[in-house]
């Protein structure tokens, strides 16, 4: 039986997600709930109804077929979803004349996901890119990720994988034989900040990291840099922390950005954080200093085409 995963992307032609020209898979479902995530739609591992409620014009054509009732119209015409009887099953889609609705995640086998990523080969061994599996957390698809990872090792493609670190030690005992590179978020130190503003709290996420630290694999962290949360004392303690780790050599800085801030109203997930502020360059400048004089080798905003 072959192997499938929640897939709601694969996009291509990235340079921010690892070395050269990458194909980046987004896969669903994250045991986390940062609060500032840019993918809230890989939330929840099922496929999911985006409704762009700026297109609808509340025509009534998606009641027609809907056999869960789940679009009605109010007493004075707008049209009313309700999400929770959704079941994504699709249908509404070709009734919607203006393309206010369409569907995030699909099922997709490894042999699939290898064949459509492969399409790209010349320019992942022109640039030395590659395969970056994101999310969501595809570390919580083991199997899958060690198959398909095994197959682009086999053919000789650099491999990536962007994970939050919470998971069992298990899930990456199977996988990290497959992995060229680990792109390792590190958000918060004080576990109770973690748990606060991500679901979690991160004591299984530093196991993780000193455990692939030891192993010898190539460790890139990634801090998703949120002024008022963790750029001041916060972020110090995170430096202090990595520091201790002499296999860890390079920072990425990720400055918090609205730009995810639709995907909310798109999967009808409630957004904490549309109110606050964007990090400017100048925070993100100031966090950089105290890092490169820890001795790291820190980059704002990850890999980008100068660097191929």
């Amino acid at each position: 039986m072959e192997r499938k995963a929640l897939i709601s992307n694969i996009q291509k032609f990235c340079t921010y997600d690892g070395p050269g020209i990458r194909s980046v898979v987004f896969f669903m479902g994250c045991p986390l709930r940062c609060k500032w995530c840019q993918n809230p739609e890989n939330f929840i591992g099922k496929t999911l109804l985006m409704f762009d409620y700026s297109k609808c014009t509340s025509c009534g054509a998606c009641m027609v077929h809907c056999k869960h009732q789940v679009n009605t119209l109010d007493e004075k015409g707008h049209l009313l979803f309700d999400r929770s009887r959704c079941k994504a099953c699709g249908e509404c889609i070709e009734d919607c004349y203006y393309e206010a609705r369409s569907l995030c995640g699909s099922e997709i086998a490894v042999e699939e996901v290898y064949s459509e990523v492969m399409k790209d080969e010349v320019f992942f061994r022109n640039t030395g890119g590659g395969i970056t599996l994101s999310g969501g957390e595809c570390t919580l698809f083991p199997d899958f990720v060690s198959e398909l990872l095994n197959k682009f090792n086999k053919a000789g493609i650099h491999t990536a994988i962007e994970t939050s670190g919470f998971c069992s030690k298990q899930s990456i005992e199977k996988i990290v034989d497959n992995v060229d590179l680990f792109l390792f978020d590190f958000k918060l130190f004080t576990s109770d900040l973690h748990e606060k503003w991500t679901g979690k709290p991160n004591d299984m996420i530093k196991r993780n990291l000193e455990y692939l630290a030891a192993e010898g694999k190539q460790i890139v962290i990634r801090i998703p840099l949120i002024a008022g949360i963790n750029d001041g004392e916060e972020f110090e303690k995170i430096i202090h922390y990595l520091k201790k780790i002499p296999q860890l050599k390079e920072i990425h800085i990720m400055p918090f950005h609205q730009i995810g801030a639709s995907k909310y109203g798109l999967s009808g997930t409630p957004y904490d954080m549309a109110e606050w502020k964007e990090c400017t360059q100048e925070q993100a400048s100031k966090c950089q200093k105290i890092a490169e004089n820890s001795g790291f080798l820190v980059n704002i905003g990850g890999w980008d085409l100068h660097c191929i």
